[in-house]
Formats: structure tokens, sequence, C-alpha cells
């Protein structure tokens, strides 16, 4: 292997998110970020099995691009349709945070189409994010999200 460590890495291509209504996932993305899906298409076979570690895997799957990043969604069809019940304190629990321009509007924007945040946002003051906002809230399928901005001018 040649190279750094440092110098394999290029940046983050995707971040995947199990759903369990891949088309109602879709629709609550596309609104959220005011973009269409890049493509869906359907999957399964032993090879994909393996390669996803789900026995008699069947999966459709798409993608959603916002900047560098893209989002896969996947729903699998092996009648593994629970919630997402971690709470963010759970070792393994993960979410995705989509920087804003402003927080403050993005949430009057997505409050008017249903969304609810668990609080009002954090602004910080001190330390490393000192002039960072954010907030989070949840998905369809309760997945955490979160708005972050940072904010050129104090409030």
């Amino acid at each position: 292997m040649s190279g750094s460590r440092a110098e394999m890495f290029k940046g983050v291509h995707h971040v995947g998110i199990t759903v369990s209504d891949l088309e109602r996932s879709f629709e609550f993305y596309e609104r959220l970020l005011g973009r269409l899906r890049d493509f869906s298409t359907e999957s399964e076979g032993p090879e994909l099995s393996r390669a996803v570690g789900v026995a008699d895997a069947k999966l459709r799957f798409g993608f959603i691009t916002l900047g560098s990043v893209h989002l896969e969604m996947l729903e699998y069809d092996n009648g593994g349709k629970q919630r997402y019940d971690l709470s963010n304190c759970d070792v393994g629990a993960a979410h995705v945070c989509f920087e804003v321009r402003d927080l403050r509007e993005a949430m009057a924007a997505l409050s008017e189409d249903g969304i609810t945040f668990y609080s009002d946002p954090l602004d910080i003051e001190e330390g490393p994010l000192a002039g960072y906002s954010f907030v989070y809230f949840d998905d369809p399928d309760g997945v955490t999200l979160e708005l972050f901005e940072h904010r050129t001018s104090g409030r």
C-alpha cells in the first residue's frame, strides 16, 4: 500500500439510511431538500446478501445528491420494518446533519411542512463550535436529522 492513510480516503461519498417505505422517504427527503432523487432501483441475490450481511436480501434503493454527498435510501424486503428507536445517546445511533444558510428561516419553512423539532435552536456561544446553532428533528422512520448553521453575525 503506497501513500498515507489520509491520502487513501478522498471524502464521504454517501450516507445510507434504511427506511421502511422507500417512496414515502423519497417524498419526504425530496420535499425537505428541494431536490429530486437521482435514481431508484432494485437488487437481490446471494451476492448482494453476502455484501450487505443480510440473509436473502431483497433491496430497493436510490440516491439523492446534496452538494458532494449522496443520501442513499434503502428499503429491505426482508420483514425488518421496525421503526428506528435508538436514542441519540445509544451506541450505534447516528444522525445526518444538513448545513443551512439561516436556521430559523429553514425551521419556519419546514414547520409549515409539518416537521416538529425537538427544541428551539441551540446557539453555541463558547468553545470550538462558538458561533454555530443547531436543532434536531426526525424523518418519517424516526431517524434523527439535524440542521446546522454557522452564524456570521451575532444574534
